[in-house]
C-alpha cells in the first residue's frame, strides 16, 4: 500500500468513525486536540503542587476507564511518585465520588484521624467490584524507571498484545506491528520524566532524551498514545515576569530537557495563578482581601487553567479555566465569568450536586456542535 492509499485509508476510518477520540473530562480540551487518540505524544508539565498528576489521572486514566467499558484498552502507568496503592485509592475515591456522591479523601480512606465510617466504608466495598474490573487494563509500575526498562517492559507488553511480522516493501523488507485486537487502544503515562534514573555514562537531560525517543519509536511503530509528565522550572516567573504579568505556562519554563516538547504533538501547562499571588486571571478572582469571615475570598486554590502550548494537529496558544478540587483530583471547566453569579457553587465539590452527572464524556452533545473559542 503506497502513502497516498494510506492516507486515504486514514480519511474512509474517520468517515466510518474509527477516528473519533475517547473523551476525557475536559471537553474544550478535546474539542482542540481530538480527544485521546491513538498514536499521539503529548506533553504534561507544571509547577510543584500544580495539579499536573491529577490532570493526568483524571482525565487520561479515570475518565476512558470509567466511559468506556466496553473499549479494548490497556493502559501503562510509571508511577514515580505514586505507590500503586495510592494510585489505585484515587481511582477508587474517584468512583465513590461519582457514583455515590460520597466525598472521601485519601488521608480519610486510610483513617489516618479517624476510623472510616461504616456508611462510607460500605460504598468503598461496593466500588471494589469495578476496581477489579478494570485491573486486566491497567499497567502500574511504581519503581525507579531508565531508559532500557521503559523500552523493555514496553516492547514486552505489546508483543503479549501482539505480534510483529516481516512484510515485503518492494525490495526490501520491514518489520509491522499486528495488534491481536485491531480496535485496540494503548495509552502510557510516565509520571514524571524528571525523576528517571540515569543509566551509566548518561546525565539525566540524556536519559530523559532517549525515554522520549523511545516514546517516539513506540508510537510510529505500534500507535502507542503516550502522556509524559513532567516539572517546571522553579525560575520560571521570575521578578520581572511577574511585574509584567506573564507568569502562565512557556515551553521555556519546561524543566530537565527541551527535547520532550520538541518530539511531542501536543503540550499542556498546568497554571496556578495562586502560586504567584495574582489577585485575578482572565477576570476570574482567584484573591479577594478584606472580606469577613465566611464571605467569599476568591477561588483561590480551587481556580487552574489548562495552556495549550503546542498542538500540531491543530489552533495552540489557547487556555482553558478550569475548577480544580484537590481531595479528589477532578477537574471541570469554568463557565465565562461574565456568566457566574455566584462563585461559591465552585468553592465545593457538593456545589455540582445538580450538574454533576452532565455527561462530559460522550464524544457527539451538542455543545460540541457549537464553535469554541479560547485564546491568550
Amino acid at each position: 500500500m503506497n502513502s497516498v492509499e494510506i492516507l486515504f485509508k486514514l480519511i474512509d476510518n474517520g468517515r466510518e468513525g474509527k477516528n473519533i477520540g475517547l473523551a476525557t473530562g475536559c471537553p474544550k480540551m478535546d474539542k482542540l486536540v481530538g480527544g485521546m487518540q491513538r498514536g499521539l505524544y503529548t506533553l504534561i508539565f507544571g509547577s510543584s503542587g500544580s495539579g499536573k498528576s491529577a490532570w493526568t489521572l483524571y482525565n487520561y486514566i479515570y475518565r476512558p476507564l470509567k466511559d468506556y467499558p466496553d473499549k479494548p484498552i490497556q493502559m501503562v502507568y510509571y508511577s514515580l511518585e505514586m505507590s500503586e496503592s495510592l494510585l489505585l485509592a484515587k481511582l477508587l475515591c474517584l468512583y465513590v465520588y461519582e457514583e455515590f456522591g460520597e466525598i472521601i479523601s485519601y488521608s480519610e480512606l486510610m483513617s489516618w484521624q479517624n476510623t472510616l465510617s461504616d456508611s462510607k466504608y460500605d460504598k468503598v466495598k461496593q466500588a471494589k467490584t469495578w476496581l477489579k474490573s478494570i485491573m486486566p487494563k491497567l499497567t502500574i509500575f511504581d519503581k525507579s524507571l531508565s531508559a532500557p526498562f521503559f523500552y523493555a517492559s514496553l516492547k514486552s507488553l505489546l508483543l503479549q498484545w501482539g505480534k510483529e511480522e516481516e512484510i515485503e516493501n518492494g525490495n526490501a523488507k520491514r518489520t509491522i506491528y499486528i495488534p491481536n485486537n485491531p480496535e485496540q487502544l494503548v495509552f502510557v503515562v510516565c509520571d514524571h520524566l524528571g525523576l528517571a534514573t540515569p543509566t551509566k555514562g548518561h546525565t539525566k537531560k540524556e536519559e530523559i532524551d532517549t525515554i522520549s525517543a523511545y516514546a517516539v519509536t513506540f508510537r510510529e511503530k505500534y500507535q502507542v498514545s503516550f502522556y509524559m509528565l513532567m516539572q517546571e522550572n522553579r525560575n520560571s516567573a521570575d521578578m520581572d515576569r511577574r511585574k509584567a504579568e506573564l507568569t502562565e505556562c512557556t515551553a521555556e519554563d519546561i524543566k530537565d530537557s527541551g527535547n520532550v516538547f520538541n518530539d511531542c504533538e501536543v503540550c499542556i501547562g498546568i497554571y496556578n495563578p495562586l502560586r504567584f499571588k495574582l489577585k485575578t486571571h482572565k477576570k476570574y478572582p482567584i484573591i479577594i482581601e478584606g472580606v469577613q469571615e465566611g464571605q467569599f475570598g476568591g477561588l483561590r486554590d480551587r481556580y487552574r487553567a489548562a495552556c495549550l502550548l503546542k498542538n500540531r494537529q491543530g489552533e495552540s496558544d489557547k487556555l482553558i479555566s478550569l475548577n480544580f478540587f484537590g481531595e479528589l483530583g477532578i477537574f471541570r471547566e469554568l463557565p465565562k465569568p461574565d456568566e457566574i453569579t455566584d462563585y461559591t457553587q465552585y468553592l465545593t465539590l457538593n456545589g455540582y450536586k445538580e450538574t454533576k452527572q452532565k455527561d462530559s464524556s460522550t464524544p457527539k452533545r451538542e455543545e460540541d456542535k457549537k464553535t469554541i473559542t479560547f485564546s491568550f
